[in-house]
């Protein structure tokens, strides 16, 4: 189970929902029913609505709430035109500044009761994240003050324009104009990266494109919740950076979503960059806008943490097979434009873990040159060992009992080596005792030889040595020789018939040990294996004889030969027998008794096994001449 929040992210957090009851549903989620930590946030938030409003006069607090600036009001030297625009803080107009030039701006004011300390520090913060810009493709800021009630402002360039995507489907650009467009935009954000800015809320609505001179020029606006990197921009304190999800969550950074601000860098810039470049290319953003709308706050943080998109690819060519097709702002770009380089491009801005993503939006803007110069990107598809670990993330549990299973696999099937190899040894050492024993047989044969010739010998002699004995005469001294010679011929023989019949019980056990051996082989998955076997066996004599039974399974001398080994056997021609001439060889199938091999159980492998035959020049009589034919 993950961690709870602290107290810190949890207040701030809550304190998102203007609605008690939302406020209330989240706390609930979030405290996990610790009652004690739950009264403690309660006080808390209702501290924080308390001094907001409890020391402020009524009469001032409603006066705020009904009256706001409107057209023709005066700001310092800016008169209000017309209201141009609202975000969440903020009220931006246009307005006519009359000193020290006459010029429209946009200027942008807190909104009536929306002046709290955490409002003022952030609209702040903007205000000096954006003196700190100077680039064409971001708007500038001209002024700053605060109006007589106390609320800050500022004024910046007028920019009239439709935000990027829009614009691109207006203009009906193809896919290199669309690019163009985006790579100043990376160009801005790299500035602002340099500048030490972070934007932090990167979507099409703060990207606008207006034309001058007849050519299309991206502002970057809006840096009101900008976060400065390594060093405070303001004096004040960002009270919302502390456990606030800040920003538009269809845009927003996984590492953004989890609420820690130390976690958030230059890397979730290129994040959101990347959602903008898939929707200026297939028109839709990785997550879908009204999914996010009704999700709970934690689903929400979920979706953008683990939700993997599609390729941009894949995406639009879905949209140009769904209902009503491919929206008109995309008639300039097409799937197999974006297959490929395009797609991993993509992908790579689009990585969950920022380690992986572009270091740099200038890193992202040279890809994109080197695409639109058919060079080499520096994007690639991921690994399959980072797909593995990506996927093990997401579905631990099935992954783990996986594994397990996977292991247990592995281990069964080394224990089956194991034996393989056993049996292998076994039966080389069987070979080995074989020709021990052959090369005893052969020596028992010429002792047998010696010892009969022996035999006749030793008759004569005893015959003369009984006669010798009766006349009192000394035996010849080769008559000691030759029974030395005798003697030690007999221990021999004694000898290796003990020799042999100690090698019986050893063969025997290595004779099972073979015929363990080739059972494992003919049982084998691998034809390969047991391919070698089979064709001694086969073809050990001119007619290879094979019985089949009801289930089409081929048999030998009684043991199963799996179908594929059989027909492997049957792919190579003969040896022939050393007169230079193939042996005439047979084949010979017996079937179940009433079968006929034109039935539908025995029919096609047959088919293959005889024309396998008349491949390698054994005849048969599984069909009539006029039957055979070559099988396809």
């Amino acid at each position: 189970m993950p961690e709870r929040p602290t107290l810190e992210i949890i207040l701030q957090a809550a304190l998102e929902f203007a609605v008690p009851e939302k406020r209330a549903c989240y706390l609930d989620e979030a405290c996990r029913g610790d009652r004690g930590f739950r009264e403690e946030v309660d006080s808390l938030v209702a501290a924080h609505f308390a001094d907001e409003s409890f020391m402020a006069p009524a009469d001032r607090i409603l006066w705020e709430e009904i009256r706001g600036e409107g057209a023709g009001d005066m700001i310092g030297r800016y008169k209000l035109i017309r209201q141009l625009g609202e975000g969440g803080f903020g009220t931006v107009y246009l307005a006519d500044q009359s000193a020290p030039v006459r010029r429209q701006v946009a200027l942008k004011v807190i909104k009536p009761g929306m002046d709290s300390r955490e409002v003022i520090a952030r609209f702040e913060s903007e205000r000096q994240a954006l003196a700190l810009m100077n680039h064409p493709n971001i708007a500038k800021v001209h002024d700053a003050g605060t109006t007589e009630s106390g609320r800050p402002y500022f004024v910046m360039e007028l920019v009239e324009g439709m935000s990027i995507t829009a614009f691109c489907g207006a203009e009906d650009l193809d896919m290199a104009e669309r690019l163009g467009l985006f790579i100043d935009v990376c160009a801005a954000v790299q500035h602002a990266h340099q500048k030490g800015i972070i934007h932090r809320d990167l979507k099409p609505a703060n990207i606008l494109v207006p034309v001058h001179d007849g050519e299309p020029l991206v502002k970057v606006i809006d840096f009101g919740i900008a976060k400065a990197i390594g060093s405070e921009s303001t004096g004040k304190t960002l009270f919302t950076q502390l456990g606030r999800m800040i920003g538009t969550p269809q845009y927003m950074s996984p590492e953004q979503a989890e609420l820690n601000p130390q976690t958030v860098d230059t890397r979730s810039d290129i994040y959101s960059l990347g959602v903008i470049l898939y929707e200026l290319l297939t028109g839709a953003t990785p997550l879908n806008a009204e999914q996010l709308r009704t999700a709970s706050y934690a689903e929400v943080q979920r979706l953008i943490r683990e939700v993997i998109p599609p390729r941009p690819s894949t995406k639009l060519t879905a949209s140009l097979a769904g209902p009503g097709s491919v929206p008109l702002s995309h008639t300039g770009v097409s799937p197999r434009a974006l297959r490929g380089d395009l797609d991993w491009i993509v992908l790579r801005a689009l990585e969950k873990d920022p380690e992986r993503r572009y270091e740099s939006a200038g890193a992202l803007a040279e890809d994109l040159h080197r695409f639109l110069q058919h060079k080499p990107v520096e994007a690639r598809p991921p690994s399959m060992a980072y797909l593995m670990q990506r996927f093990a993330r997401r579905h631990r549990s099935p992954v783990i009992a996986g594994a397990a299973l996977l292991t247990a696999l592995l281990l069964g099937a080394v224990g089956t080596s194991i034996g393989m190899k056993r049996a292998l040894d076994a039966k080389e050492e069987l070979t080995v005792k074989n020709q021990e024993l052959d090369r005893q047989k052969l020596a028992l044969v010429d002792y047998k030889e010696r010892l009969s010739g022996l035999l006749e010998s030793n008759q004569e002699m005893l015959g003369e040595i009984q006669s010798m004995s009766k006349s009192g005469a000394q035996l010849p001294a080769e008559f000691e020789a030759l029974r030395k010679e005798n003697q030690a011929l007999l221990d021999k023989v004694s000898s290796e018939v003990a020799n042999q019949e100690r090698y019986t019980e050893e063969i025997e056990r290595l004779q099972q040990a073979n015929e363990q051996l080739e059972q494992l082989l003919m049982e084998s998955k691998n034809p390969d294996v047991a391919v070698g076997l089979v064709r001694a066996k086969l073809f050990g004599s001119h007619i290879t004889a094979l019985d089949m039974n009801e289930r089409g399974q081929f048999y030998h001398n009684g043991k199963l030969v799996a179908y594929p080994v059989l027909l492997k056997a049957f792919a190579t021609p003969l040896d022939d027998d050393g007169s230079g001439k193939s042996p005439s060889r047979r084949l010979k199938v017996t079937l179940p008794a009433g079968a006929k091999p034109t039935d539908a159980v025995y029919h096609f492998r047959l088919r293959q096994l005889a024309s396998a035959a008349d491949q390698i020049g054994i005849r048969h009589e599984l069909f009539p001449p006029q039957e055979k034919e070559p099988v396809k």
